[in-house]
């Protein structure tokens, strides 16, 4: 199996927030770590846990920081997770995609699609939020439109939300950008399964909360496992070889200390999030302990879950890619 990679998530204030102004420092000490790439959020607002306030600072545009990434590297990737698809034309999205893999080669692309989620993004700019079942039913318009442009160089689709009139993509670019989406409900696995390349694995459905942090928390690792299988199986159903799909987890939690501070740290994120106390061992979504507990657990969940990429915060990467990596190799 090959070693996991390690991605890092860029704050959702930008890349200032953490690394200051100077862009091609941020970049320098990311390809020195040996980061694989990066990954930025698309929300107009940063998210914000169950305790704080619902108006938080605008965030970062994901396509910005992401370019200026790309420019100042010749190897890291760059990837949305997720690009919202249900404001705009996907169209507009797409054609900055394909123009990222012309300038930057397509195998360091992804284009990450989502059908949104934040209804106080879609409110603030005077936009009613539809219902789950609409937007994704537009966000499968949207990735069909995306995969059509990729794979052909052109699409011609008339649905109920996108309409693309024998449209061409150009310049077409030689490798096309890798198709990414993420998510954990039944019908986002059958699109991954039908169209992705690349999904990145979320609470399953059945992990009920009002809060996406919570959820996170909530999931083991049996339910990502039956994630990735579910959307392997919806691949074979589409004619597509699930094999090609690749995985990823975007760590919320990594926490680097003593075994006898474990059940103390674990405590203090389920307390963050207005849970009761409760053993994370087993949450695919948080790493609580010394290197060596860590790399064990990743190689466990590579192994059940298919995992290519793990996505770190990106005030973890450095002790992450110097203590735990050269454990995995």
């Amino acid at each position: 199996m090959a070693v996991i990679e390690p991605w890092v998530s860029l704050p959702w204030a930008g890349p200032s927030a953490y690394y200051g102004v100077d862009a091609v420092g941020m970049v320098r000490r990311l390809e020195s770590l040996g980061v694989a790439g990066v990954v930025q959020g698309d929300h107009l607002f940063v998210p914000t846990a169950p305790h704080t306030s619902p108006i938080a600072a605008m965030a970062a545009e994901c396509l910005t920081v992401l370019t200026t990434v790309a420019a100042h590297s010749d190897r890291l990737g760059i990837a949305t997770l997720v690009a919202n698809v249900g404001i705009q034309h996907p169209l507009f999205l797409l054609r900055k995609f394909a123009n990222l893999a012309v300038i930057h080669g397509g195998e360091r692309i992804y284009a990450g699609l989502g059908a949104g989620w934040s209804r106080r993004g879609f409110e603030a700019i005077g936009v009613e939020m539809p219902a789950h079942r609409e937007r994704l039913d537009r966000l499968e318009e949207a990735v069909r439109l995306a995969r059509e442009l990729f794979d052909e160089g052109s699409a011609d689709l008339h649905g109920d939300h996108v309409v693309a009139s024998e449209l061409p993509l150009a310049p077409r670019p030689a490798v096309p950008p890798r198709l990414l989406l993420g998510g954990g409900s039944r019908r986002l696995l059958e699109l991954a399964g039908r169209y992705a390349d690349h999904l990145d694995l979320a609470p399953p459905a059945h992990r009920k909360s009002s809060n996406e942090f919570q959820r996170k928390l909530l999931t083991t690792t049996a339910d990502l496992e039956d994630t990735a299988g579910a959307t392997r199986d919806a691949a074979s159903a589409a004619g597509r070889s699930g094999s090609h799909i690749t995985f990823s987890v975007l760590m919320t939690n990594v926490v680097f200390c003593r075994e006898s501070e474990i059940a103390t740290q674990e405590d203090a994120i389920c307390k963050a999030l207005d849970l009761p106390p409760r053993r994370l061992a087993d949450c695919p979504f948080v790493l609580v302990g010394e290197p060596q507990r860590m790399a064990e657990a990743i190689r466990e969940r590579q192994d059940r879950m298919g995992l290519s990429w793990i996505v770190l915060p990106h005030d973890a990467a450095g002790r992450f890619c110097s203590e735990v990596v050269p454990l995995l190799t």
